[in-house]
């Protein structure tokens, strides 16, 4: 509604407010599996839960939520609420240390009847998964754009560095091996870039949700396997120097790993684009 957008959406355009999503929680997978609570009261609802891998808490002064609305012992269905991160009753547990380098963290929070006022509840009481679904196709085109543009500037390097490595009396970009490998890498980012600008297309064309988001998994999953398999052959170029923190091969080596698994593992995409093609068909997906 206006009020949200006055006083969530625009502030978040504008680079006053920052966000970050508290949807993953501790025993649930790729598979979106909520068991926080927000449980209906006077006025709005207590909310209670713990959830993990809130990425960008660290820079963020509000959450989007995800809870199961409870009403007098009957669970209603999921919905998503804006939450201030200064409201009573929220605990930040720790913040785990991963491999790669970004700037955001990814912190666990436990919330202890945190009350949410019912002007704070995003769409209707049951809306949550259609929103969290929304969300996911956006970061899986994101993830895939991203990966995209490493593997380009990994090429990149590749390619210079084989021009002016000498080895045997030759250049390394003369050694057919090395030919193969750089060959194969710009084939599978053109595939990617392509998977990703039509499906973004279809994005902006407003084509069937359901089909987008099967689209949506197929491109993130061939996106983050191919700069996966992109770094790997880079590091092999480098020699070792790729094993050197000084080179980009190494740092995008551990940061590009994470691709297959967060908003949705490997496996999951693969499980998620073969029941898009069971159920709708391949000319339908």
């Amino acid at each position: 509604n206006q009020a949200q957008i006055d006083e969530y959406i625009l502030p978040l355009m504008n680079g006053t407010r920052h966000e970050t999503y508290a949807i993953t929680e501790s025993e649930s997978g790729s598979e979106l599996d909520v068991t926080a609570t927000a449980k209906k009261v006077e006025g709005g609802y207590l909310v209670n839960g713990e959830k993990w891998f809130v990425t960008g808490a660290n820079h963020a002064d509000f959450f989007f939520i995800q809870a199961i609305i409870q009403n007098e012992g009957n669970e209603i269905g999921d919905a998503l609420f804006f939450l201030d991160m200064d409201q009573e009753g929220i605990e930040h547990v720790r913040t785990p240390l991963f491999s790669h380098t970004f700037d955001s963290h990814h912190p666990i929070y436990k919330f202890h009847d945190v009350f949410i006022p019912e002007k704070n509840l995003i769409g209707n009481e049951g809306d949550g998964m259609s929103f969290s679904l929304a969300w996911f196709r956006r970061e899986r085109l994101m993830i895939a754009a991203r990966c995209c543009g490493a593997a380009a500037r990994l090429i990149e390097e590749a390619t210079e560095f084989a021009k002016e490595r000498k080895v045997k009396g030759g250049m390394l970009s003369d050694q057919q091996a090395i030919q193969f490998m750089l060959a194969d890498s710009v084939t599978e980012l053109w595939a990617a870039r392509l998977m990703l600008y039509e499906t973004a297309n279809a994005h902006d064309r407003n084509d069937d949700l359901k089909s987008l988001h099967y689209r949506c998994s197929a491109v993130k999953l061939f996106a983050s396997e191919m700069a996966n398999k992109v770094v790997d052959r880079v590091v092999q170029i480098f020699g070792g120097r790729g094993y050197m923190r000084e080179f980009a091969a190494e740092r995008f080596y551990r940061e590009l790993r994470v691709d297959r698994i967060w908003e949705g593992t490997s496996e999951i995409q693969r499980i998620i684009i073969a029941q898009g093609l069971i159920k709708k068909g391949l000319q339908d997906l």
